[in-house]
């Protein structure tokens, strides 16, 4: 009886050790695979690659490991970004590197990259951009793949021309002068002129230019010439030749012309006129009913040879009362009436005397012709 009871409690000895030494082993075991990597926790990932997710199982935790696990190259300027969902599971993004293009100060640069702004690409590149540069997008555009930046570089230029001012000529006239005589009174010199152009270059080439500014740096002085107006020599002067224009030879404001012949006379110096004034060379002797005592003529022969000039009607003789004669030119000397002889004149009449008969006294006072 007592050695089946001993035999049962055995049993139950043995059934206990058994079990605990089966527990002891799978712990054991359980650690050793843990500790030897033997053992696989699969984890589900998602990763992403040009568009396309794929669902992966894996018991790695480092990203670049699980990529490389799963056959994933990577370029050098690929990224990588981990997003963690709300489950805790892992979604890896593989951002892959596109080219871009920039040319700039004839080169090309070829660069890479997943993101970015045309001023990053341009800082990468090392390229500075001038404000009067011009870049073909925005530099706050992003980069897509392909993209052909171009860099034109614009310089602007100021650049100063001087030019010459012609001085301007001045001609007085000289009743008293046949025409072809000149004589320079004033020297003439040219002026400077400044003209100012901001001239355009694009990549070194000149593009536009416009004119900011002109300045006159030195005025020109203008040349004065008195040139000669009559046919010929005037025998008869004036004081003042500005006082009669003469243009081609002949008088440019006059009343009428009367054209005749004409003589020439002379007398003892002091010799009085029929109207009153001493006989000087530029008095001349005509029919005070035609031209009153008084008036201005000028006298100039029709064929231009010969001119007597400026003169005052102030004598009168048989001639020129019988109308053989129109007018009769007083001469310095007997010799100097002779060379003039007879020919034929027209005599302008430049203002209308009044037949007045010049008193002593103002004789005395009146200027000679």
């Amino acid at each position: 009886m007592k050695p089946q009871i001993v035999n049962e409690k055995m049993k139950k000895l043995l059934l206990q050790s058994r079990i605990i030494k089966a527990a002891i082993f799978v712990v054991i075991t359980a650690a050793a695979l843990l500790l030897t990597g033997a053992l696989y926790f699969r984890d589900t990932v998602y990763i992403t690659d040009e568009g396309v997710t794929r669902e992966i199982k894996t018991n790695q935790f480092d990203t670049y490991a699980i990529l490389k696990s799963d056959n994933y190259v990577l370029e050098p300027d690929d990224t990588v970004s981990v997003q963690t969902s709300s489950d805790k599971k892992k979604h890896i993004i593989i951002n892959r590197a596109f080219g871009i293009t920039i040319n700039v100060d004839g080169e090309e640069h070829l660069l890479k990259f997943t993101e970015g702004t045309v001023a990053d690409a341009l800082e990468k590149a090392g390229i500075v951009v001038d404000d009067d540069d011009v870049v073909n997008y925005l530099l706050e555009e992003p980069l897509f793949e392909g993209m052909n930046i171009n860099v034109n570089r614009v310089e602007y230029v100021e650049r100063n021309i001087e030019s010459a001012l012609q001085f301007e000529t001045i001609y007085k006239d000289n009743s008293n002068w046949a025409i072809g005589t000149e004589t320079v009174l004033e020297e003439g010199a040219n002026g400077a002129h400044v003209t100012t152009y901001k001239d355009k270059y694009v990549d070194g080439k000149l593009v536009s230019s416009e004119i900011i500014g002109e300045e006159i740096t030195k005025e020109p002085v203008a040349e004065v010439i008195e040139r000669g107006t009559a046919f010929a020599v005037p025998y008869a002067k004036m004081d003042n030749p500005e006082q009669l224009k003469l243009v081609n030879g002949i008088p440019e404001n006059y009343t009428r012309v009367i054209s005749g012949k004409a003589t020439a006379y002379s007398a003892k110096p002091g010799a009085l006129t029929a109207s009153g004034r001493y006989a000087v060379v530029g008095t001349v002797a005509v029919n005070p009913n035609v031209i009153p005592y008084g008036s201005e003529v000028y006298v100039v022969a029709q064929d231009g040879s010969r001119v007597y000039g400026y003169a005052i009607a102030a004598d009168t003789g048989y001639g020129m009362m019988d109308g053989s004669i129109a007018v009769d030119v007083f001469m310095g000397s007997y010799e100097d009436s002779c060379k003039w002889g007879a020919i034929y004149v027209d005599i302008y009449v430049l203002s209308e005397g009044d037949n007045r008969y010049i008193s002593k006294s103002e004789r005395e006072t009146l200027a000679k012709p």
